[in-house]
């Protein structure tokens, strides 16, 4: 799979973010094309499309300068995912990097540098098997298995659109009932800038 950089984000032990996992193997799986299973793809991981295009496979496609800390506290994790993709995406740096505040929220953030803002839209992609609704403007509402969560963002920034992916393959069947997509377009890109979505219970 294609999902350098990824996260899954789990609340009391019930999934929120997730991985959706593979489709039942088929010839194509072990084929040149492989990567047209949208299981396989970046985009259906929670990881941004720079300038229309995902990450590409293959070795040399890396993230590098990863670091992680944590306490009782905080966990925090970042790691450069630039060099996962394309010259074509034209990224110069993506710093994606993870906050947890230990029961408190969840921080999702980027820091980037891009070559070009080119012709096709940036979208920072997460993929849930909760209930998406939308809120007041800057949340949405996270409904999973007995919890409530907001996901909070700026609508200077960015605007959401939520897509519903039904499952089919029967493989996918066992763990996920539906699949859910969340795609923030960035809004007037630039080529150089910073995002953060926060993940923060419902009391």
């Amino acid at each position: 799979h294609n999902d350098l950089g990824s996260c899954v984000m789990y609340y009391n032990g019930k999934p929120c973010l997730v991985d959706i996992g593979r489709e039942t193997y088929t010839a194509k799986t072990f084929s040149s094309k492989r990567y047209e299973i949208w299981t396989m793809q970046s985009q259906y991981h929670n990881l941004p499309k720079i300038n229309g295009v995902d990450q590409k496979e293959g070795r040399n496609f890396v993230a590098a300068h990863s670091t992680f800390s944590a306490d009782a506290q905080k966990a925090v994790f970042s790691t450069d995912i630039a060099k996962a993709y394309p010259e074509t995406a034209g990224v110069a740096k993506w710093l994606r990097y993870y906050t947890l505040e230990r029961g408190k929220k969840f921080v999702i953030g980027d820091t980037y540098q891009l070559t070009t803002t080119g012709t096709e839209p940036t979208t920072i992609n997460f993929v849930t098997s909760c209930k998406v609704t939308e809120g007041a403007p800057g949340k949405l509402i996270l409904e999973g298995e007995g919890f409530n969560l907001e996901m909070r963002y700026n609508p200077r920034s960015v605007t959401p659109k939520i897509e519903y992916n039904e499952i089919t393959d029967g493989g996918l069947k066992r763990y996920w009932k539906s699949i859910t997509r969340i795609v923030f377009t960035v809004n007037h890109p630039k080529k150089k800038g910073k995002n953060e979505i926060v993940v923060v219970p419902v009391q």
